[in-house]
């Protein structure tokens, strides 16, 4: 039995006593610092919503979906219930309960299938078996799909592929595709937040290519939870209905609505800065023959990590070194699919622009050094 001694340190243990974290969003807050927060964020002439109704959820609202430059928005609990309601009008729309998305879709893989248990719709393969799992998915493979789906969805980045987004033309092209079928063309968004510096695009031009999207609140805008769908007034007219249907309009957001749109105020303005930090990191990183950076050049605030070695060990002298020296890279290594070879994934966000990015290859050497 080991000694509380010889218990190995936790990221929740060694992160108090760092200052330099790269990856996540630093040390634990209590709820009353974090409420305390939101309330300081209000000038004290806002009211909750009831049921979804109410001018300062309103205003929200309409400042998302002028943001993206679609008709109407609606402020939902979750990704889940927003993204399961946007491919049940679509489909519904077109008598047609099948969906084109990729393997890793979050639909598919992160949400016990909801879409089809509850709403009896199916995903179209990509060719069997899946040739397209470890790819962004191209125009061609929905041209091979063999039949017409109800819709088409697309995430933006992909985060199971490392943050990848696919080039302009490839959505361009997807979308002459969806359009000529009449499909329509639904994006996962949830962090679109990070893709202006790739595209070169507002967040209008990425959104004008699709008929509806959602947007995620707590994924780099740190807010508590809740999403946003967007789309055509008559979409989100729809939307709202369904919404009652699955149980998901609450009595209030309010406390959510404003961590929401004070998320978006502080933050949308740094987070092109974030996306250039992950870059520089990464190019130090990949420096290491031991260590392969998935891409290889990040495309948004994130990218995966594969470093040689056992992943417990590592991620055990991660935190020993972490708590010595202040320096903190991540959370946890777990093994890849390849024996051998430990993954994680690095997520740039507000604290780690006070990293010094000179104490990472240092650290790195001390972290591959053997005993």
């Amino acid at each position: 039995m080991k000694t509380r001694s010889e218990t190995p340190l936790s990221a929740a243990d060694v992160l108090p006593h760092c200052q330099h974290i790269l990856s996540g969003a630093g040390a634990r807050r209590t709820m009353r610092e974090v409420l305390h927060e939101i309330a300081d964020s209000l000038d004290g002439n806002e009211y909750f919503d009831n049921y979804g109704e109410g001018d300062y959820l309103a205003a929200f609202e309409a400042e998302v979906a002028q943001l993206f430059g679609k008709e109407a928005a609606v402020f939902m609990p979750s990704g889940t219930l927003a993204q399961l309601i946007a491919l049940r009008v679509w489909c519904g729309r077109r008598g047609n309960f099948s969906v084109a998305m990729h393997p890793s879709a979050h639909p598919e893989f992160a949400e016990h299938g909801g879409y089809h248990f509850l709403h009896g719709m199916h995903r179209l393969q990509f060719g069997a078996p899946e040739f397209a799992a470890e790819r962004m998915p191209a125009a061609k493979d929905f041209e091979t799909l063999g039949e017409t789906p109800g819709c088409a969805l697309l995430e933006l980045p992909c985060r199971p592929l490392g943050g990848q987004l696919p080039p302009w033309d490839d959505i361009l092209a997807l979308r002459d595709w969806a359009h000529a079928r009449g499909v329509p063309l639904h994006l996962d968004g949830a962090r679109i937040w990070s893709c202006r510096p790739f595209y070169g695009k507002s967040y209008a031009e990425i959104a004008a290519l699709f008929d509806s999207m959602y947007v995620s609140f707590y994924k780099d805008l740190g807010g508590l939870s809740g999403a946003m769908l967007l789309g055509s007034a008559d979409f989100i007219r729809e939307a709202r209905v369904w919404q009652v249907r699955h149980g998901g309009r609450l009595r209030t957001q309010g406390p959510f609505i404003a961590a929401a749109r004070t998320g978006l105020q502080r933050t949308l303005p740094q987070i092109d800065q974030w996306v250039a930090h992950a870059q520089a990191a990464a190019e130090i990183l990949s420096r290491f023959d031991a260590i392969t950076i998935n891409p290889s050049v990040p495309q948004v605030n994130f990218f995966q990590l594969y470093i040689r070695g056992d992943a417990a060990a590592l991620t055990a002298r991660h935190h020993v070194l972490a708590k010595e020296t202040g320096v903190f890279l991540f959370q946890a290594l777990s093994p890849s699919v390849v024996p051998g070879l430990a993954r994680t994934e690095i997520h740039c966000w507000a604290p780690a622009m006070d990293f010094d990015l000179d104490r990472l290859a240092p650290f790195i050497e001390r972290l591959l050094a053997a005993d």
